[in-house]
């Protein structure tokens, strides 16, 4: 038997071999679109982890602070242990009078830095309203912007500068009235240094020679000139 024909016009050939090529270009776009796609994904994937590593960063800077809070309170417990410890070894009347200097000084800061006005709260109530108030300036201090930060270190730098002018004026000062008095004093013991020869006896009185001893004064005058119209290299 003779095989049969598969393809009786050359046509059908040529349509079978388009129909093929375009099949592999829709699986190539396809394949395309699936590498865009996983790229996508990748780089999603790899956004996701840099954002996991960051959590992660500031989770870890956040346990090392409450631990380093952790540390302090302990050590604030430790030293109110002894505190206590103290108080316990104490006798009866010292005790009562520590207590009492303690309460009136927890009373004073509260005053100070809580509330003014007077108020029937225990000791420990004022002692953690001071904690409290310590707390929320230590948060309000974390709030702050640098550049306020900034400004305010620049107001004290000045105002400790202020300080250290007008404490080296006051010496100053002080120097000038100092040698003040010491001129003062210089001018009456040359007002009595004035001398001569006594009188022999039994015999004519001789021509005293009065003999006048002077002592340069320009430095005390320019003191008195520094000291009436200030020094001019003052600033």
């Amino acid at each position: 038997d003779e095989a049969e024909l598969y393809f009786t016009d050359p046509q059908q050939l040529l349509d079978l071999i388009t129909e093929l090529t375009d099949q592999s270009l829709f699986l190539i776009q396809n394949t395309a679109r699936v590498e865009d796609v996983l790229k996508q994904l990748q780089q999603s994937i790899e956004t996701t982890r840099r954002e996991i590593d960051r959590e992660e960063e500031q989770i870890t800077l956040k346990i090392n602070e409450a631990k380093k809070r952790l540390d302090k309170e302990k050590e604030k417990s430790s030293k109110l242990k002894q505190q206590v410890q103290l108080v316990q070894s104490l006798s009866t009347k010292d005790e009562d009078a520590m207590l009492e200097a303690l309460s009136q000084k927890v009373a004073e800061v509260h005053r100070s830095c809580v509330d003014d006005r007077v108020t029937n709260l225990s000791t420990l109530e004022r002692v953690v309203g001071i904690e409290n108030r310590v707390l929320s300036l230590l948060q309000s201090l974390e709030d702050i912007p640098q550049d306020r930060l900034d400004m305010i270190k620049k107001i004290k730098d000045s105002e400790k500068r202020s300080r250290q002018r007008e404490e080296k004026l006051r010496e100053q000062k002080e120097k000038q009235q100092e040698r003040m008095k010491k001129y003062l004093e210089r001018s009456l013991a040359d007002s009595k240094k004035i001398s001569g020869r006594k009188l022999m006896s039994r015999c004519l009185p001789l021509a005293q020679k009065v003999k006048v001893t002077t002592e340069d004064n320009t430095a005390a005058e320019e003191d008195i000139q520094e000291y009436l119209f200030g020094s001019e290299d003052t600033s």
